[in-house]
């Protein structure tokens, strides 16, 4: 199984340029990206993947992120931390320039993605925002697995019914129930980490 034995924060990306200018300066290193809606529970899921309690700043604020924060593990790969999508209180300006960096870095910025993880919440279900970017990865022929967010906070009599309510939104994925608060799911993202890099 792959292990975490570090984790860094390496730079935020905001532009073609910024990115660029990494790749004058830095040798372009395998790369998993990290997207969801905000308030998903990404900063935390990747806190939790890396057993790293501070890596991504995390809070009760959705939104936080709005840049391509870029993470070196084991200074073999590269974590990419998107903004999240679809939070309702900020402005539609503001939405819009995020999705734009979101589809820019996951489209056509050059970068080759070992494997996308999707976090979608396993409370709500997938919700038409994670359908739409997960066309979009479909489209790019982008390797893609679901991670079911905050799977503890269902009772074990809904925690069926959820993970068959996004199975059936979105057939053909290998989908993860994870918790951030306990690690269920870790091992089995640790083992996708590890066989995408083979």
């Amino acid at each position: 199984m792959f292990a975490i034995e570090n984790a860094t924060f390496k730079t935020s990306l905001a532009s073609p340029a910024q990115l660029e200018q990494l790749r004058l300066t830095e040798p372009e290193l395998p790369q998993f990206a990290f997207i969801g809606r905000s308030n998903v529970g990404k900063s935390s899921f990747i806190n939790s993947v890396t057993a790293t309690k501070n890596l991504c700043r995390s809070g009760s604020t959705p939104g936080l992120t709005r840049t391509v924060n870029l993470f070196v593990i084991n200074r073999k790969i590269h974590f990419a931390d998107l903004p999240g999508y679809g939070y309702a209180k900020m402005s539609i300006p503001e939405r819009k320039k995020l999705e734009q960096i979101i589809f820019w870095y996951l489209g056509d910025s050059g970068t080759t993605f070992k494997q996308i993880f999707l976090l979608v919440d396993s409370k709500i279900g997938p919700q038409p925002s994670d359908l739409e970017v997960l066309n979009f990865l479909n489209q790019k022929g982008l390797p893609t697995t679901i991670i079911a967010t905050k799977i503890d906070r269902l009772r074990s009599s809904e925690r069926s019914h959820a993970i068959k309510k996004i199975t059936q939104a979105i057939p053909h994925h290998n989908i993860i129930p994870y918790s951030s608060e306990n690690g269920e799911g870790r091992s089995k993202v640790l083992e996708i980490l590890g066989q995408s890099l083979h």
